[in-house]
């Protein structure tokens, strides 16, 4: 069994001092972070605190590089399997009915391969002269409001089967404001990958969820060229957008038979793919919790030039 997490209110495990969401394993981040020979060259990450942008960016990843993944990219279960592997979940052994997997198929994974991950700049994620990283980064509060819709919408999942929507929020927030969420502190997530996009430009990419709403072409571009792909012509642009719209990974989500199930069973009750607008949300925060916000930007992200509209 899996440590759990000592603090907050949410059930979470312990990996090495990184509270992480349970289908994590202490292990299996052990094992990647003794292992650096696990990066080979042309590896790509896309990395993101959660409900950042990440399946949506790795759909993207998927039509640019032509994966038949561009045409399920909603499909979070499937595209991780099939296309993204996220190495910190171990196989469970659901096979494709899973998101894990061992860590010899991640070995026998043909190059180049595409990885997903949430895990703070440390660990098995430190540079390696390897792998390319393209962070994903949303505003904070746009960020909590749909962390929230997640966790209380997986509540078996997180142990919050016995809280309201509404009334659950507060608890979450002042988690949240502690980092006693998965992944840790959201300040502290983007702090070190912010930090490693200004350092090592060539290595890690920093893309705004807000620029891939306003101007999803523009980063589309930005990726390949990180990558090293070719820029999408006049016929393969439009094919993307179309592939990567909202309407179309949203209806992608719905259609996936499991969560159904899980919907209907009711230990599933809300959506993966949800609203995906830029400061939408039914939720606020107090002045009290706009304070604290505004006290780990000063404290943690302006002094490292992060902007303060971020």
């Amino acid at each position: 069994g899996q440590k759990p997490w000592p603090r907050g209110s949410l059930r979470l495990i312990d990996c090495g001092g990184v509270p992480a969401q349970p289908l994590n394993s202490a292990e299996r981040v052990d094992e990647l972070t003794r292992h650096p020979s696990f990066h080979r060259d042309g590896d790509a990450w896309v990395v993101s605190y959660v409900k950042s942008g990440t399946t949506w960016t790795i759909g993207l990843l998927a039509a640019l590089t032509d994966h038949p993944a561009a045409e399920y990219s909603g499909n979070l279960q499937k595209t991780t399997r099939t296309f993204c592997p996220q190495p910190e979940l171990p196989d469970l052994g659901w096979g494709d009915d899973g998101f894990g997997h061992s860590t010899d198929e991640l070995e026998a994974w043909p190059s180049p391969r595409y990885f997903k991950s949430h895990w703070p700049s440390r660990d098995f994620l430190v540079p390696n002269g390897k792998s390319k990283f393209i962070y994903v980064v949303r505003n904070a509060e746009d960020q909590m409001i749909s962390h929230w819709n997640q966790v209380w919408g997986m509540g078996f999942h997180y142990g919050t089967t016995d809280r309201t929507f509404e009334g659950g929020w507060d608890d979450f927030v002042e988690d949240w404001l502690a980092g006693n969420v998965e992944n840790g502190s959201w300040f502290d997530h983007v702090a070190g990958w912010y930090s490693r996009s200004k350092d090592d430009p060539s290595s890690v990419l920093l893309v705004r969820y807000e620029e891939l709403k306003t101007d999803t072409e523009s980063v589309i571009r930005k990726v390949a060229s990180f990558i090293g792909l070719d820029q999408p012509g006049d016929r393969k642009m439009p094919k993307i957008l179309d592939l990567t719209s909202f309407e179309r990974m949203k209806a992608s989500d719905e259609s996936d038979v499991g969560l159904r199930f899980m919907r209907w069973l009711g230990v599933l009750r809300k959506h993966h793919i949800r609203q995906g607008e830029v400061g939408s949300g039914e939720l606020t925060l107090t002045q009290k919790q706009r304070e604290a916000l505004e006290q780990g930007y000063k404290t943690k992200l302006k002094p490292l030039g992060v902007p303060r509209n971020w």
